[in-house]
């Protein structure tokens, strides 16, 4: 089971929306490329499940927190 929000720092954020990425809610895997920003239920090349968001979703739906760069 996946832990959420899943943290990242505002440069991940943007690399990963440039490079139309998601998260699966299932296991909280970033899935590379090949997702729009708005996607649902897309497969987890991870674990299989139809449970990958958009990015920019997962951020708005609060599974994903900007933190500060260390």
């Amino acid at each position: 089971m996946a832990k959420f929000p899943i943290e990242m720092t505002e440069s991940e954020y943007e690399d990963y929306c440039e490079s139309s990425c998601g998260v699966c809610l299932a296991c909280g895997e970033i899935k590379e490329g090949d997702c729009e920003p708005d996607a649902e239920g897309y497969e987890c090349d991870s674990c299989g499940e139809m449970q990958v968001q958009g990015i920019e979703n997962a951020l708005v739906d609060g599974k994903i927190e900007i933190v500060d760069e260390e």
